[in-house]
Parts: structure tokens; C-alpha cells; sequence
């Protein structure tokens, strides 16, 4: 009988952080269980002991740890309790949602009591489960050929991994092969980034262990048994790469101009050409949008590389892992028309005076205005797009951009001492060993003024920047010839792009989201699949360097043998299924197919969220470790130690949403003690009759949080009204019931949401 199983509560004091302001004595003394300890540190070796010893003692059948957060701390305390299944182990959560987020004693030692006993509930419908392993290829896919994704396949490649890097341009390198220098604030120096690029392009050329695929897009993409099946699509590039000996005389032969991308289009370049001057593949390709395919490129060409027909070819790569590093892309100027960025030539970006200042760049290195002639002052405004409340701006910093205008700023005053610097700002931000860097800008007499500009207007031959110096409390106009725009880093249309086929999750803002921001700041939320660079966020080259040799050995790591799966996935009950195939088209993660007429699951790709229940009117899916049941149990633990008069809202959230709630917690912020938060492994496990079975049993309030596009209910709004109207017809007030959005970063806007529905529910209940 389940009532009979031998539970033991192992209390955390972590220091004195729940110790401090939980109870833990009035806790013990309340709990109906078969043993209760308590320990100063629970995670440490000796209480790693504790707890064992504690099982083999009592004969313990399920373990209930009172302590820190299980996103943090799930896996080692599920080592802590073998040889007990590990599944048979549960973590309330007593220190970020309960000590670290309310300061009344009394009520959070009652709270802490709540949780606790949840865990308790829920483990007596928690079955042993045993987690399922798979075999993955010892291969990678790198998406991306920049810093980032070159460092990560070379990385790989010196253990002895095979990787296969997939550029969707005609050359690798990324954003740093036109960056012209590079500087650190060690030495004080800029140098040459080419220089520092060249020797790492070299050696990822000439390994055995990696494959270039340039012109290249992953556009397809699905998982089988831990296998990633990619399929691929080539663009020809009109010129063979092995014939081809880079002589230039074809593109000599050809008439047609277009602007120069490679140089933020400062100058032109012909429409066979060679990316840089540097670039891999070492060949010429053909721009075919530009080609007027008259061919006096091919009657130049003594190689006889050049074929003016081609067409896009497709192939499939498996791998056992991949990698993401598909890169990012600069704010469109053409939002902030305000700055005259599209009306005037010398208004521009600090991409493009990278290149004009770069050696191989259109003015071979020299600051030059349109009409040729050296600016006597720059004003450069920063935080163009980003930290921005208006419309299509960004309200994060892009993090980078205060270094790369104090770097452009010294490389101007380096060459042309008389000319005039001076940058606006919001705030300098240069954190680390980049602070010596700024104030070694301040000494070379670069002039910083607080203010962001309002606009850009021409004044004869010159500009005039309207703005505000916030520390003087008054309005200028400051006088300039040329203007510098530091614009925001988003997320490149590869990235977006990328992220929809692997289905994997991002930020409200665009970039790919990781498993865990602090444990797992690598991992996505797919396993298998890793981000680095600046397809994560916006960071600088050195820091892109170290999350892409971060990457490659959790790769390494990852594809080291069997790769353990979580065993709480779907199951089929074949003799009720009728092959309707409705599970397949609702499965988000695409972990579902017919194969030898029987509905296949594939456990690598399953995450057991739930959604192709929905869909079954057969009732022939199920999914593995009694989830269910184990959701009631946690309603009535937590309902059933209610006390009259107190409020109880339920809230129900997934990995992300418990992220952020912990996030409440880290940054000591509160919100009412009548939260209690259920953590499931998705949002869609959630039915109507949890919610029925909550509100029946004395929740006030039911609040169900997820990251946009998990949640099955918010995938139309009419979705979440229907719900609101079956809760109705169970005669419930549909408005104790709320939906909402959850991110990681934005946790104080979730302690909000918590504080208002709370009101939200105590003026529901002065109503009655």
C-alpha cells in the first residue's frame, strides 16, 4: 500500500539561509513521517553520507530533500540517495521560494511546512523509473562559421571528433574577418584582426577531422534515437573550388559593379568576385542575382573553373550533436530615421569605420569623409537601438558597444591627433580589465559627453547633434563633420531561423536560449544541441572564444558513449491507436512517425510535455512515470495543510518559469506567501480537471506560467477563453484562473504578476 511507504524528510539549514527564518524545529515536529533530519549543509560529502546512511538505517522508501532549489541541485541528490531509484527522490523548495522571498517567520515556516508536504503527496505516486540510454555518433555539426563556431570545431576536431562546419556564406570568418582591429585592455594595443584570425583559419583548414560546407543552410532537421538526421542545401558557387587558383583575371573581365557587402558597401566590388582577400574557400564566386551571364569571365578563366549553370544540391548529415553559432546582425538604421543615417554619406556605423580604418578596407585604412578629406571632429552616439524604450529598439545592452567606440576612437586620435573625439553617452559600460582601457581613452583626449542625442541635422557642410549633457542639466548642439552610430547587436536572420527548424527555444528578444543560465550556460533547451557566440547574446570575441571551447566540451562530453535520457516520455498503447496521426502534427518536437504501421517515439526527441495527449481522442498515449497522479497528489499536499483564513494560490510552471521564480529568490526580492509553486515538466500536463480538482479543494487562485509557445493553451487566444469557459461550466469563476508569460530574464516582472493576481484573488474573495 502506498500509505505504508517509509518517507524520510532530510532538512537543509544551508547555512543559515533557510535556517534563519524557516522553523525547521516547529517543521519537524509536524511532520508525520517515518525519519526527519536535520543538516547544516545537505549537498556536501559528509551529507551525501548522512542520507545514505539514513536509508539503509530506516529502510526508507522514498526520500524527500527540504532544501535549495532542484534545478541546481536535482542530479546530485538524486547520486545522494542510491541505491534508491533516483526518481523516488523529491526537492521541495525551501530556500529560493520560501526563506529567500519572504522575511515573516511564522509564515514561512508554514509555507516551508506546505511545500514539504507536497513533496511528501507526491512521492507516494512516484514510481521507480529507470532512465533510457541511447548511442550517439561521434559527430558534430557546427552551424555557423564565425569565431565562435571555427573555435568550437577545432576544439572537436583535436579530440578526435569529426565536425562539419555549415556557413551560409561564400566564405568563413564571420563578423571578425572584417572587423579591422582588435584590442586588449592587458596590453593596451590595438592590432591587427586578421592577424589574429588568420592562424586559426589556417589550422581549421588543413585538420582531418573537419569539413567546410560553404553557400550552405541546414532546412530540415529531425532526430531519430540520437541521431540528428540534417538535411542540407548547397548553393553552387558557378566556380570550381579545386580548379580555381585565385588569379583575379576573371574578375577583371567582368563589367558588373554592385556594392561591396564585405565592406558594409563603402565600395564595389565586381559580381564574380572573392570575398576578402583572405577568405576560405580560396576561389572566386559568382553573385548570379548581379551576373548578366555574358561570359567574359568564362573565355578569361584559363582554368576552366567557371560553369555559369548550377543549380542547389542536397544532402543529408548525420550527426549525434550540434552546435550553434550562427552569429548576429546590426540594428536597422533605417528605425531611427532621426539620425540621417540614410539621408547623409557621413553619418555611419562603427562596423563601417572599421572598415574605412581598416588596412584593407575602401580608403586602404585612412579616415576620409565622402569628399576626401580627413573629419576634424567625430561625434560618436551610443546605444543606438539598444537600452532603447522606443519602438523596434531593444531594451538590453548590446555590451560590446561602449568598448568598440573607445577602440575606434584611439585608433582615430593614434593617426589623426587633431581631430576632435567625442562620444555621447548613456553610461560607459566597461566591466573588468576593459576599465584600464577607458581610462587610458580618457588620457589620449577623447572627450565623453552624458547625453543621448535627439537628432542629427546638416548644417551647410557640416552636422549638428542636438542633445542633452544630463550631468549639466542642459540642452547643446554640438557641431560636427562626421557622426559614428554605435548600433545594437540582435539576433541574425540564421539565428531566428535555425532556431524554428531544431525547434529550440529563445529569449523574448530574439537570441537562443540556454538549458540554465548558470549550471547550463551552453546547453539548450533540446538535448544534443549547443549555442555559443553571439547567437546566445551579444559579448565580445574573447568571451564568444570561451562559450565555444565551453561548447565543445560538453559536445565532447555529450558524445563520450551513452547518453542518459530522463524516462518520463510518451508512451503508445498500440491496440487503442488507430494511426489518426493527430499526435504527429501536434507533436512540437517532431519526436513522433508511423513506421512499420505503429506510431514510433523517439525518446531523444520526446520531452514528455504532454501536447500529443490532446490530440488522442483514443485515450492511447500515456506518459511514463505516473505524471498525472503525481500533479494531484501535489494539489492535495499542498491544499491540505490550509489554514482557516489563509489564501493559497497554486502556481503552475515549467523549467523556464521555475528559473525565473528562482531568480525571485537569488535577487532577494518577495511577493506573497500565498504562492505556492508547482513545478512540472511542462505546462501542458496541466488539465482542466487539476485546475477543477485545485479550485474544489480550496485553492483561491490557480496561475499557470509559461515560455511563449510551450503552452498548448496559448497557442491561439480563443484557446485560453475556451479553457476560462470550461472552468465556468464546471461553476468555477474562470477569473481566479490566469495565464501568463514567462522568461527568465524578466523575473521581477513575474514577482508582479504574483503580487497583482494575489490582490486580483483577495478582492474576488471580499466580493462573496
Amino acid at each position: 500500500m502506498r500509505e505504508e511507504l517509509k518517507v524520510g524528510v532530510f532538512l537543509c539549514e544551508c547555512g543559515g539561509n533557510i535556517a534563519d527564518i524557516v522553523d525547521l524545529d516547529k517543521v519537524r515536529s509536524e511532520l508525520d513521517v517515518e525519519f526527519i533530519g536535520q543538516f547544516e549543509n545537505l549537498c556536501s560529502l559528509n551529507g551525501r553520507k548522512l542520507i545514505r546512511d539514513a536509508i539503509f538505517e530506516h529502510d526508507l522508501d522514498r526520500v524527500v530533500i527540504a532544501a535549495c532549489s532542484p534545478i541546481s541541485h536535482e542530479k546530485t541528490f538524486q547520486d545522494y540517495v542510491k541505491p534508491l531509484n533516483p526518481y523516488l527522490m523529491d526537492m521541495a523548495n525551501i530556500r529560493e521560494q520560501c526563506s529567500w522571498v519572504h522575511s515573516d517567520k511564522e509564515k514561512a515556516t508554514q509555507k516551508a511546512l506546505t511545500l514539504i508536504n507536497a513533496s511528501i503527496e507526491k512521492l507516494k505516486q512516484s514510481e521507480a523509473v529507470d532512465p533510457i540510454y541511447c548511442q550517439t555518433p561521434n559527430e558534430v555539426a557546427i552551424i555557423g562559421g564565425g569565431i565562435a563556431g571555427m573555435n568550437a570545431a577545432l576544439s572537436l576536431a583535436k579530440q578526435g571528433i569529426k565536425v562539419t562546419i555549415i556557413e551560409q556564406s561564400p566564405s568563413i570568418g564571420g563578423h571578425m574577418a572584417k572587423i579591422g582591429k582588435v584590442f586588449s585592455p592587458v596590453k593596451i594595443a590595438e592590432e591587427c584582426g586578421m592577424c589574429l584570425l588568420n592562424p586559426i583559419l589556417n589550422e581549421l583548414v588543413w585538420h582531418d577531422n573537419i569539413e567546410i560546407m560553404t553557400n550552405a543552410r541546414v532546412i530540415e532537421a529531425e532526430r531519430r534515437a540520437g541521431t540528428y538526421n540534417l538535411i542540407i542545401e548547397q548553393c553552387p558557387r558557378y566556380v570550381d573550388i579545386e580548379k580555381c587558383i585565385a588569379c583575379g583575371k576573371c574578375s577583371e573581365a567582368c563589367e558588373v559593379e554592385v556594392p561591396n557587402d564585405w565592406n558594409d558597401n563603402l565600395s564595389m566590388r565586381k559580381a564574380i568576385y572573392r570575398p576578402f582577400g583572405q577568405s576560405y574557400p580560396e576561389a572566386y564566386v559568382i553573385d548570379m542575382d548581379n551576373c548578366e551571364k555574358c561570359g567574359k569571365c568564362v573565355k578569361a578563366c584559363n582554368m576552366k573553373a567557371i560553369k555559369l549553370r548550377g543549380k542547389s544540391e542536397r544532402s543529408l548529415l548525420q550527426v549525434g550533436s550540434i552546435i550553434v553559432a550562427t552569429g548576429h546582425k546590426l540594428f536597422d538604421m533605417s528605425k531611427r530615421p532621426e539620425y540621417g543615417y540614410d539621408r547623409y554619406d557621413d553619418v555611419i556605423t562603427q562596423s563601417e569605420l572599421g572598415r574605412i580604418t581598416g588596412v584593407n578596407g575602401p580608403t586602404k585604412g585612412k579616415l576620409l569623409k565622402a569628399n576626401g578629406e580627413v573629419p576634424k571632429r567625430v561625434v560618436m552616439i551610443q546605444c543606438v537601438g539598444s537600452r532603447d524604450e522606443k519602438p523596434d529598439g531593444h531594451k538590453y545592452c548590446s555590451k560590446i558597444c561602449c568598448t568598440v567606440a573607445l577602440k575606434n576612437a584611439n585608433i582615430i586620435k593614434h593617426k589623426y591627433p587633431d581631430t576632435d573625439v567625442l562620444i555621447c553617452y548613456t553610461d560607459v559600460r566597461t566591466p573588468g580589465m576593459f576599465e584600464k582601457y577607458y581610462k587610458h581613452t580618457q588620457e589620449n583626449q577623447v572627450r565623453f559627453l552624458r547625453g543621448r542625442p535627439g537628432e542629427v541635422v546638416k548644417k551647410g557642410d557640416n552636422f549638428i547633434v542636438r542633445t542633452e549633457d544630463t550631468l549639466k542639466g542642459e540642452f547643446i548642439e554640438i557641431e560636427a563633420d562626421m557622426v559614428v552610430l554605435s548600433t545594437a547587436m540582435e539576433p541574425s536572420d540564421g539565428t531566428r531561423e535555425i532556431a524554428e527548424i531544431l525547434n529550440i527555444g529563445t529569449t523574448e528578444d530574439g537570441f537562443i536560449k540556454e538549458s540554465h543560465p548558470k549550471i547550463k550556460p551552453v546547453a539548450t533547451d533540446v538535448q544534443g544541441i549547443f549555442v555559443c557566440g553571439t547567437a546566445h547574446d551579444p559579448k565580445d570575441i574573447t568571451d564568444s572564444i570561451m562559450q565555444a571551447t565551453a561548447a565543445a566540451a560538453k559536445v565532447a562530453e555529450y558524445n563520450y558513449g551513452k547518453v542518459e535520457i530522463e524516462p518520463f516520455i510518451a508512451e503508445i498503447d498500440n491496440e487503442s491507436c488507430i494511426l489518426c496521426g493527430e499526435c504527429i502534427s501536434r507533436c512540437k518536437y517532431k519526436s513522433m512517425s508511423i513506421q512499420q504501421d505503429e506510431i514510433y517515439i523517439d525518446p531523444m526527441s520526446c520531452t514528455g510535455c504532454g501536447k500529443c495527449l490532446t490530440g488522442c481522442n483514443q485515450r492511447a498515449i500515456t506518459v511514463n512515470g505516473n505524471i498525472d497522479e503525481k500533479i494531484t497528489s501535489t494539489i492535495k499536499g499542498v491544499l491540505s495543510k490550509k489554514q482557516e483564513g489563509q489564501r493559497m494560490i497554486l502556481v503552475f510552471l515549467d523549467n523556464i518559469g521555475y528559473t525565473a521564480a528562482d531568480n525571485i529568490g537569488v535577487n532577494r526580492l518577495s511577493y506573497p506567501e500565498s504562492i505556492h509553486i508547482i513545478k512540472v515538466i511542462s505546462v501542458n500536463r496541466v488539465r482542466p480537471r487539476h485546475i477543477r480538482y485545485a479550485l474544489d479543494h480550496g485553492a483561491d487562485g490557480v496561475f499557470i506560467g509559461e515560455f511563449p509557445g510551450d503552452l498548448m493553451y496559448d497557442e491561439v487566444e480563443r484557446k485560453i477563453q475556451r479553457v476560462k469557459d470550461r472552468i465556468l461550466e464546471m461553476d468555477e469563476d474562470p477569473e481566479r484562473l490566469m495565464f501568463s508569460k514567462v522568461y527568465i530574464p524578466y523575473f521581477s516582472g513575474l514577482a508582479r504578476k504574483f503580487i497583482d493576481f494575489d490582490k486580483k484573488i483577495a478582492q474576488l474573495d471580499e466580493g462573496k
